[in-house]
């Protein structure tokens, strides 16, 4: 009975094309739309967790909170500085953390007539191994450079060449301010993570910067890498409490970790699911109001068709599957369609954002089973659903009247 009915359906599709594949296009771009944009948001949102990952994981990120002008007047006279001491008796107090201070001094490093002007990172050799970047010729800062506030830098790749170009930078002279430092490292490529291009850093001992540069021993911030990743919590309360206590009881510092970024990265990516699948799902529904006037369409031309069958025994619930099959078949054939043309909408305009955003192509779209299955399911739902009120229409027309009908 229900193969008769599809036999039916397909045949009075076909037989006109051009009306049946206009009443498609909807659901197909409806469809289509669903699976590209899911795809592009999940691409986004993969590789925006692996650049936060690129860079280190299980990671703690301190420093100063700006204070109000009533809470400086209020602490007035106690210690409101992230120090490098916070970073060693940090070292002392949790010993299974490694922990990085970071200095940031805009600067000029000159090799001869070539010079690089931008930002100077004084830092500890924890630094290389908390963000996963390790030197690709030399070395990194070891202890004794901290002990010693010994002059060397190690460079970013792209200053290295800026500097010395396709000669070895190992072992030159820079100059950094009125100061000679000696190169002992060029960092591995590592490219932009997250708007920052890492091939443009240059890396000095805090302690030399402290000395040399700021002249007080005030540091920017600190990253902590914690070993275990479901000891976070727990760390982040530990330490944050470790620090006002040091801070003479102020609460004058912020600690988050890696966590907090990557649950501001779902709460952004889920934002833009919402939107763009909003998007995407009023043009199936556009699709669905398409396929109802097409059918009220047919059951006005067809009256005639519906009298004769009610005449010689067609039932109701014969009449409604019917015309219901054929909404959904429009719909499932639609749907088919749209996930063709939403696969290679993905990639195709996936490459185009990816293009266009930070990373320069580093992403694309991320298909996902999920995604089809959702498109197909909706685009079903919507036959179903717009297609039931011209088939209870048909199926309640009387037999005498519709074979009246002119």
């Amino acid at each position: 009975m229900l193969g008769a009915i599809f036999r039916d359906a397909l045949k009075n599709l076909s037989g006109n094309l051009l009306r049946s594949g206009l009443t498609m296009l909807g659901v197909i771009i409806g469809v289509a739309s669903v699976i590209a944009m899911m795809a592009i948001v999940e691409g986004g949102q993969i590789w925006l967790v692996s650049s936060i990952e690129r860079l280190g994981t299980n990671l703690l990120f301190v420093w100063k909170k700006r204070l109000t002008v009533d809470e400086k007047r209020m602490f007035a006279g106690r210690n409101l500085q992230l120090r490098y001491e916070d970073a060693l008796a940090i070292r002392d107090r949790f010993p299974d953390l490694k922990v990085a201070p970071i200095i940031e001094i805009d600067g000029q490093v000159i090799a001869g007539e070539r010079d690089y002007s931008g930002r100077i990172t004084g830092t500890s050799p924890e630094f290389s191994d908390i963000r996963n970047f390790h030197p690709a010729d030399g070395r990194f800062l070891q202890p004794p450079d901290i002990q010693t506030w010994n002059r060397a830098v190690v460079l970013g790749k792209t200053i290295a060449e800026v500097l010395f170009g396709s000669q070895s930078a190992i072992g030159q002279q820079v100059k950094i301010g009125e100061h000679r430092f000696h190169v002992i490292g060029v960092m591995e490529p590592k490219g932009e993570v997250y708007g920052q291009d890492y091939d443009e850093m240059v890396f000095i001992p805090v302690t030399t910067a402290l000395r040399f540069f700021k002249g007080d021993d005030k540091i920017r911030s600190m990253i902590i890498h914690v070993p275990d990743r479901d000891q976070m919590e727990e760390v982040t309360h530990k330490l944050h409490q470790f620090l006002i206590q040091r801070h003479d009881g102020v609460d004058d510092i912020r600690v988050r970790n890696q966590g907090d970024f990557l649950g501001a990265v779902d709460q952004t990516i889920w934002t833009f699911r919402i939107v763009l699948g909003g998007i995407a799902i009023v043009a199936l529904l556009v699709g669905g109001i398409g396929i109802m006037n097409i059918m009220l369409v047919t059951v006005t031309e067809r009256t005639r068709e519906i009298g004769l069958r009610k005449a010689i025994g067609a039932r109701r619930q014969d009449i409604l599957l019917q015309f219901l099959i054929e909404s959904t078949t429009i719909s499932v054939i639609g749907g088919c369609f749209g996930i063709i043309l939403g696969v290679f909408a993905a990639y195709g305009f996936g490459n185009l954002v990816a293009q266009s955003m930070p990373g320069g192509g580093d992403w694309g779209a991320v298909i996902k089973p999920t995604a089809i299955a959702i498109a197909f399911v909706f685009a079903v739902g919507v036959g179903v659903g717009f297609g039931l009120f011209p088939a209870i229409k048909a199926s309640k027309l009387d037999p005498a009247e519709a074979l009246r009908y002119q």
